[in-house]
């Protein structure tokens, strides 16, 4: 097998520890806690939040929120990343395109945020 082969499964992911409750959930408030979900419902729920916001007039609140959301996501992007490289030592790649996507709406984010801030957008070269 060539080594994408033997990496690029992804169902260790499903089946690891880390699957539910980021592993740690259950590890604090046992493993039958209603809280000890599977992380895709986290992300379903986080997402569903973002794409809510998006419908509902952009004030500096809603832009506030929205970064935090976003870089509470870029966290748990790190998190779940290293999991995936160095503890599982796997290539799930639905996990990469999740990770791709929390970045791009957190520099989204991140760009609207410093403009009700009144600071120029990080991507804006003078």
């Amino acid at each position: 097998k060539q080594w994408y082969q033997r990496r690029v499964r992804g169902s260790r992911v499903l089946t690891s520890r880390y699957s539910k409750g980021f592993g740690v959930i259950g590890d604090i408030m046992g493993q039958d806690h209603p809280l000890n979900q599977p992380n895709c419902i986290y992300g379903i729920l986080y997402y569903l939040i973002y794409l809510t916001l998006d419908t509902v007039k952009q004030s500096d609140t809603v832009k506030k929120i929205k970064f935090s959301l976003s870089l509470s996501s870029i966290f748990m992007s790190l998190y779940l990343g290293y999991l995936l490289a160095f503890v599982l030592v796997d290539l799930c790649l639905v996990c990469i395109s999740s990770y791709a996507v929390n970045c791009t709406l957190f520099a989204i984010a991140l760009i609207r945020y410093r403009e009700i801030m009144g600071k120029a957008p990080v991507l804006c070269v003078d």
